[in-house]
């Protein structure tokens, strides 16, 4: 019975630390503004380049997409999504698109500038070492990817690295989107420093699928859930019948006194 309880009780403590891990900020909210320093020295706004009203027209007076990556030095995933974030910086580069990385390294430049140029990563990076912005957008693991439309609404939310598809081109479809006036949302994106990653089963990850039964136990309407999945309402029901059963057949009721 002992064993029983501490299985179910595993159970629930992981439904809640997934809960957690799934307050990233979704597509449709407004972007936390920052003011982040980078590793050239420079302070860098997020409402210079994009928001109803651009904060120094001086500066800029464009409306801007913005990408943001969360990483560290650390994140295994993160170093293979930055050179193709690098690459895409460098083939929109005329086209009033940003794409900042920006570090949550607590020990800051110190280990990120030798880091950043051991590995050649041409591209801006901030400093977020006491987390403050990325606890604002609900980051929870690593890498983190947030696409901002020009009015500083995001329109793109996801974790996780997925290197069985090309980042170039789903961002390349996201901006296509968004200028075509839509809002897309993700869930997981693939490997993360925080996830399991390979789970073949449907090409599913676990962290998603854990992430489906939460968002359904939580009130999320099971056809909006499949949808962002892109799976069946009926797949959705069966990982949370699963869960439930599971956690059911820990405890069953000739045990209860």
């Amino acid at each position: 019975m002992k064993v029983k309880l501490v299985l179910l009780s595993t159970i629930l403590f992981c439904v809640s630390l997934i809960a957690e891990e799934s307050k990233l900020l979704p597509a449709g909210s407004a972007a936390p503004t920052f003011s982040l320093p980078s590793l050239d020295g420079d302070r860098v706004s997020l409402r210079v380049f994009c928001g109803d009203t651009l904060l120094k027209p001086h500066i800029n007076n464009v409306r801007h997409m913005v990408i943001l990556s969360f990483w560290a030095t650390y994140c295994k995933p993160c170093q293979k999504e930055i050179p193709e974030l690098v690459k895409f910086a460098e083939k929109h580069r005329n086209d009033s698109i940003k794409v900042f990385c920006i570090s949550i390294d607590k020990e800051g430049a110190s280990i990120v500038s030798p880091f950043v140029k051991e590995n050649g990563f041409d591209i801006p990076v901030l400093l977020d070492p006491y987390q403050k912005t990325a606890e604002r957008y609900g980051v929870k693991s690593l890498p983190a990817l947030f696409v901002i439309d020009q009015f500083g609404k995001i329109c793109y939310a996801a974790t996780g690295y997925n290197e069985s598809e090309s980042l170039d081109k789903k961002l390349d479809q996201i901006i296509s989107d968004i200028r075509k006036g839509h809002t897309v949302e993700a869930a997981v994106a693939g490997e993360s420093v925080a996830v399991e990653k390979n789970v073949k089963e449907k090409k599913i990850p676990a962290k998603a699928r854990w992430d489906a039964v939460v968002k359904v136990e939580c009130g999320e309407p099971v056809n909006k859930v499949a949808e962002r999945l892109g799976v069946s309402p009926e797949e959705v029901r069966s990982w949370y019948a699963d869960l439930k059963n599971a956690a059911i057949s820990l405890w069953p009721e000739d045990s209860v006194k």
